[in-house]
């Protein structure tokens, strides 16, 4: 029962006319007419008397007049409420990239929840593919993930950022700031992280391609505990710069030259069917804030 053909079916019976209802509704005639008995054959009932080109409403109208009444007044009041629903309540699920999720987004949570605290937010951490799947099967409202770039006609990408990977190593190793091949690499002893992981495993397929490998004696998804061993000389990793920034601005860690330029993408998505809640949109704004204009991101948090 469709609330448009309920709204004309209260217009007639208030003007007693199909005409003056089309008129006031800015329908045609024919129109008031098709919706009126589309009504009655839902309801299985005549609304309408209609003789002699005069319309008056049959016991059986007059009966469902109160109800028609009734469900257009609930319709409006629930559009009202939805409209006042508090911005800030509701749940957000996010699902994102380790590395994402250890560098840098603690502070845009920090800055989300001093906005909104009621919201709850749940994040989930993993592989690409897993990411995907959840994306897919509707178990996270946003994906923020560190891949190639993505291009698909089931997403919508809010926001991208070209990020290049770097091998890196203590300022005490032996290749550190040296121009290398990536062959002269293979022998050493690598910290990586797990095989999900977007970068590790682009590295992988280009190393297969050249008919090369790497067998790391370490293997670990946490990337702030591979920077440290790889400070204290454990080894050598390969890890994208925004996860390094900080300490190669420290000199904490330096990059290994080689003449192969790694290259992936952060994105933030959601699924093109996806309903944007309110607070789907906050935390959008929030992240593409920090990504393009983090001064003033951090200046605000101050405030």
């Amino acid at each position: 029962m469709e609330l448009r053909n309920l709204k004309t079916f209260l217009y007639v019976a208030e003007q007693c006319s199909f005409s003056k209802a089309a008129i006031l509704l800015n329908y045609s005639q024919s129109t008031v007419t098709a919706q009126i008995q589309k009504l009655e054959e839902e309801l299985d009932i005549l609304l309408f008397e209609r003789i002699n080109k005069t319309v008056r409403l049959t016991n059986a109208g007059q009966e469902f007049l109160k109800y028609a009444h009734e469900i257009i007044r609930t319709s409006e009041d629930a559009k009202k409420a939805l409209k006042n629903l508090p911005i800030e309540t509701g749940e957000l699920r996010i699902a994102m990239a380790e590395s994402i999720a250890n560098t840098f987004f603690p502070e845009i949570l920090e800055r989300f929840h001093q906005l909104y605290p009621k919201i709850k937010v749940t994040l989930y951490t993993a592989g690409t593919d897993s990411l995907f799947h959840k994306l897919r099967h509707n178990e996270a409202d946003l994906v923020y993930t560190l891949d190639k770039r993505i291009y698909s006609s089931e997403i919508v990408t809010v926001m991208e950022k070209k990020e290049e990977v770097f091998f890196v190593a203590s300022p005490k190793h032996r290749l550190a700031e040296k121009n290398c091949l990536i062959e002269d690499l293979l022998g050493e002893d690598f910290l990586l992280t797990e095989k999900a992981m977007s970068y590790r495993r682009h590295l992988e397929e280009y190393l297969a391609s050249k008919s090369l490998e790497i067998d790391p004696f370490l293997e670990l998804g946490n990337v702030e505990i591979l920077k440290s061993l790889v400070e204290k000389n454990a080894g050598i990793s390969f890890l994208p710069e925004f996860t390094i920034k900080r300490q190669l601005e420290e000199q904490r860690l330096v990059k290994i030259n080689i003449p192969e330029v790694f290259k992936v993408w952060r994105q933030l998505i959601y699924h093109k069917h996806k309903w944007v809640t309110a607070s789907m949109k906050v935390m959008i704004d929030l992240i593409r804030d920090y990504e393009y204009d983090k001064k003033n991101f951090s200046q605000n948090k101050s405030l």
